[in-house]
């Protein structure tokens, strides 16, 4: 696509180049086609500032109800979508995994605030309550048009590699991409960050727990990719601030 001003006016043109052969003649020469698809793009344009304008005020919303979990929508990602461009996936799994991993929080305005901020450890109950917050945050969503499968992504959060997750115990290449990056960041993420009822661990640590948990929970090549980024492409002095606690914290905008 290529962008061009005609007077005061932008458009955008999509160019398709055909090859001209014959079975008798070798040619070389090529039909070109331009077609005018501003309209086409500028809409989409148009929809995905609402949409991010949408995601920006849901996810303000839930954090404000939640100082220690504050930014961990977007902290998840951060990690998330640098996990995805490691692995070298596509535009539209990098963008579901963008708004899916913003979006994965929002089913908590469902739980109660006192369980948030709860500064003891939760019991089984209460973790599932949490837990339960992700589908919640699917059904919140599954009206919503992203053209993407964000609520579909959100749903399978809770799915493990080894097929004994939940809702439906897809095993493997069963979850999808998104769904197997966004997990691992959010586990990676939870564990690097201080709770009300406990203190961030570190990298190593949390590593190690990942590492344990590759095959079982995890996909071990999305694993991999975040330890590889973690280690040798800035990881560490990007992502070091998580353990600081909400009174410190100096957390900017995920990009």
């Amino acid at each position: 696509l290529t962008r061009i001003i005609d007077g005061d006016e932008e458009k955008v043109i999509k160019s398709d180049f055909i090859p001209l052969r014959s079975a008798r003649v070798h040619s070389k020469e090529v039909l070109t086609i331009f077609q005018d698809v501003s309209e086409v793009v500028f809409e989409r344009e148009r929809r995905e500032t609402v949409l991010r304008n949408l995601v920006t005020t849901l996810v303000g919303f839930v954090d404000r109800r939640d100082p220690f979990s504050a930014d961990q929508s977007r902290r998840v990602t951060n990690v998330a979508v640098a996990v995805a461009k490691e692995l070298n996936y596509s535009d539209d799994i990098i963008r579901t995994v963008d708004i899916a991993g913003n979006l994965m929080n929002i089913g908590k305005v469902l739980v109660p605030p006192e369980l948030l901020t709860k500064t003891k450890n939760l019991s089984a109950k209460e973790m599932d309550i949490i837990r339960n917050s992700l589908f919640a945050s699917a059904d919140l969503l599954e009206e919503v048009d992203f053209d993407l499968p964000v609520a579909a992504t959100l749903r399978q959060l809770q799915e493990n590699w080894d097929g004994s997750g939940q809702p439906q115990g897809l095993k493997g290449i069963e979850i999808g991409e998104a769904a197997r990056v966004i997990a691992v960041a959010n586990a990676f993420v939870g564990m690097v960050s201080p709770r009300a009822y406990r203190s961030a661990l570190g990298f190593s640590a949390a590593v190690k727990h990942l590492l344990d948990d590759a095959d079982r929970r995890f996909d071990r090549k999305t694993v991999s990719a975040l330890i590889n980024f973690l280690e040798n492409r800035g990881g560490r002095e990007n992502w070091q601030h998580f353990a600081n606690p909400p009174e410190d914290e100096t957390d900017g905008p995920s990009k």
